[in-house]
């Protein structure tokens, strides 16, 4: 396939979308994953279109909020390290306790490993409220507002009043990327509902791999002072540690495991003192 064909199919897939998958894109194009990047990066370059996370968008929005977000693409990346990070967010929590869950895939997975009964939950994520909801005895609550699929969770323009009756001990939340100024995000919408929530609970906890150190976003919607524990994986560099930890954060560092890093288990090594079954020979 011809390059100005590629290009060609590229324009029309994100024409009235909000975005595009770099997966969906790979179905469409004859090529390889590299050429279509390649390809991508003329567009952006020529402001055809746009680069947005785990895919390409429209110059404009199609009109909702966070278009660059998509969910299932999202729970795929760095899979290793979310289990991690969930697995070790999981000693945080111990029932009874009230918590609010804000979306993204980090936070769903760390769902996953909640005490099955004693646990009252606030959450605006779909697979968060899905899972508690029919998998476990848990109490939960979902907020009101608009259904955004792509992304998994709800969300409402308006201040949802459900929120403000919620005492909360702890408030988890993930991110798309961390930096001095704080924990970042690009769309305002759920910034503004992030921090709402926030208000209704007595503790701040982030649950990040260290790949979103190095990301970049416009918009602060915690500074680093208003985070009272960190969680993420050993990927982590000792400055972002540092950066933290001079902030006043907790830093908890979750371990991956031989199976998380792909390693075969260690062989067991016979003990030369102990005593050796009879062959029969």
């Amino acid at each position: 396939m011809l390059k100005e064909e590629r290009f060609n199919l590229i324009l029309k897939a994100v024409e009235g979308r909000d975005a595009v998958s770099y997966e969906e894109l790979l179905t469409m194009v004859d090529a390889s994953g590299a050429t279509l990047r390649r390809d991508v990066d003329q567009l952006c370059e020529a402001g055809r279109i746009r680069k947005v996370r785990g895919g390409v968008a429209p110059l404009m929005a199609a009109g909702r909020p966070l278009a660059s977000y998509f969910f299932g693409v999202q729970a795929q990346r760095a899979a290793a390290a979310k289990e991690a990070i969930a697995r070790r967010a999981a000693g945080l929590v111990s029932a009874p306790d009230t918590l609010i869950l804000y979306g993204g895939s980090t936070v769903a997975r760390f769902a996953e490993m909640l005490p099955a009964a004693g646990l009252t939950v606030l959450t605006d994520s779909l697979p968060v409220a899905n899972h508690l909801a029919f998998k476990t005895d848990n109490r939960v609550f979902l907020t009101g507002g608009e259904v955004l699929a792509q992304q998994g969770i709800v969300l409402s323009p308006f201040d949802d009043p459900q929120a403000f009756h919620v005492a909360a001990s702890t408030f988890f939340i993930g991110c798309h990327a961390v930096g001095p100024a704080g924990i970042m995000e690009d769309d305002p919408l759920p910034l503004r509902a992030a921090r709402a929530l926030r208000r209704q609970a007595a503790r701040l906890v982030v649950l990040a791999d260290s790949s979103k150190f190095g990301e970049a976003r416009s918009l602060v919607v915690f500074p680093l002072a208003e985070v009272d524990v960190f969680v993420t994986d050993e990927g982590i560099s000792d400055g972002d540690r540092r950066m933290l930890e001079d902030a006043g954060v907790e830093v908890l560092i979750a371990p991956l495991d031989r199976e998380d890093r792909g390693e075969a288990p260690a062989e067991r090594t016979a003990d030369p003192s102990a005593p050796q079954e009879a062959t029969g020979k």
